[in-house]
């Protein structure tokens, strides 16, 4: 009887145990965040090589035991480049899935858009790529945070390299849509505080996913420019460049995004020479993108992307920062996350990152290379050498000049 009592007991004691289970981390409620970014069309590789970098990062958090104890559930969709679609899909996964996070890296007027859906619905958006000022200035809603790069930014640090340089001659050639427009509007603003005397010979816009660009290329031959300035990607960019030596343009390309891979392997030798400014590079020096590149290696995620490079570790050091900040407000709720971040500094791939409480604007270092020959330590074709790191502070738009209403004095 005795030992029938024990056993008993002991069931007992099982059952009690099982039923503590869910709180258990094991079990714990998954932090649910979606991603939306162009998985389909002719910027299908920005979104797919984005996408990458998130799920490396979810990986690696999820075997380190999650955020707080939680793991991290995603969800991925195709946001076509389209507001409208971005906007529909995130209320779907808020309503539908009770997401917390909404991400995106492409397309400005998309970033505006999914703004306006975090602030609506009180959730949090990650951008870690749209670029536009006014997403941080004029449009600013502070349940978004930008993990990249602004354009203005950007074009201040292409600007200081060029206004170091004897070239006084540039023309202008964006994608005709917001973020087009604020890449040549940010060059002009630092041009003309960092080298006064040099000239606008031409500025234009084209379609997104246009074939031909020869008629825009013909535009710059005759203006007797020196350098061609664009903030030009994706297929957009591979288009542009090697229409361009077809119809042998002479001005020199400083450029947002040639940094990327696919386009420097098409075209070859013509990218040399080339100078690029983005917030990360697959050559920066760091002890920290050394062991982020091994690691990726190591784990060989995606055989046709043996090297984390461009997007892929942008998305993935832009998303550690998020968590980051999750883990400092030991909370998904969009209000202790927005206290938890602002002011928040962390050791990314590209050195110390702080997010401005002000904007929520990320104040990074800078990276500025050139395009040099191949082969390299890590592609065969040209690609860009190490980067000069532009200081955060030096290459950081004064707050009173962002159009934030909170950043003024």
């Amino acid at each position: 009887m005795r030992n029938k009592n024990e056993m008993w007991m002991r069931v007992a004691v099982i059952l009690s145990a099982i039923a503590f289970l869910p709180a258990m981390g094991g079990a714990a409620e998954p932090i649910k965040i979606v991603d939306l970014n162009p998985i389909s069309g002719v910027m299908k590789d920005i979104g797919d090589r984005y996408q990458l970098g998130i799920k490396f990062a979810v990986e690696e958090i999820n075997a380190s035991g999650g955020i707080n104890g939680r793991p991290i559930k995603m969800f991925y969709d195709d946001s076509q480049v389209k507001p409208d679609v971005a906007t529909r899909k995130a209320i779907r996964y808020i309503e539908e899935e009770k997401v917390q996070f909404i991400m995106s890296g492409t397309g400005t007027h998309v970033g505006k858009a999914l703004g306006q859906v975090a602030e609506k619905s009180k959730v949090i958006f990650l951008n870690y790529g749209c670029a536009g000022d006014e997403l941080t200035g004029k449009d600013f809603t502070p349940y978004q945070f930008r993990a990249c790069l602004s354009t203005a930014q950007q074009s201040g640090g292409l600007a200081a390299y060029f206004a170091a340089k004897p070239f006084k001659k540039f023309f202008l050639l964006n994608q005709d849509y917001a973020f087009g427009h604020d890449v040549a509007d940010a060059f002009k603003k630092a041009m003309n505080k960092l080298k006064p005397d040099w000239q606008l010979v031409g500025e234009d816009y084209h379609p997104m996913g246009a074939k031909d660009l020869a008629p825009y290329i013909s535009k710059v031959n005759s203006s007797g420019a020196e350098v061609l300035i664009t903030g030009n990607y994706g297929a957009d960019l591979r288009v542009l460049v090697k229409q361009a030596v077809a119809l042998g343009m002479k001005a020199k390309v400083g450029s947002y995004y040639l940094v990327d891979p696919y386009a420097l392997q098409e075209i070859g030798d013509a990218g040399i020479g080339s100078i690029v400014v983005e917030v990360y590079m697959l050559t920066e020096d760091t002890p920290q993108n050394k062991a982020f590149i091994e690691r990726w290696k190591k784990r060989n995620l995606d055989p046709e992307h043996p090297y984390p490079s461009w997007l892929i570790g942008k998305a993935y050091q832009g998303f550690m920062f998020m968590t980051e900040a999750m883990k400092k407000a030991k909370s998904t709720n969009a209000d202790d996350i927005i206290k938890a971040w602002e002011g928040l500094s962390y050791d990314a791939l590209v050195g110390r990152m702080t997010m401005r409480p002000c904007d929520h604007q990320v104040i990074t270092p800078i990276s500025v290379a050139e395009v040099i020959p191949g082969p390299g330590p890590f592609y065969k074709f040209p690609f860009v050498g190490k980067p000069t790191m532009i200081p955060a502070e030096k290459a950081a738009v004064p707050p009173e000049e962002t159009g934030n209403p909170r950043c003024k004095k």
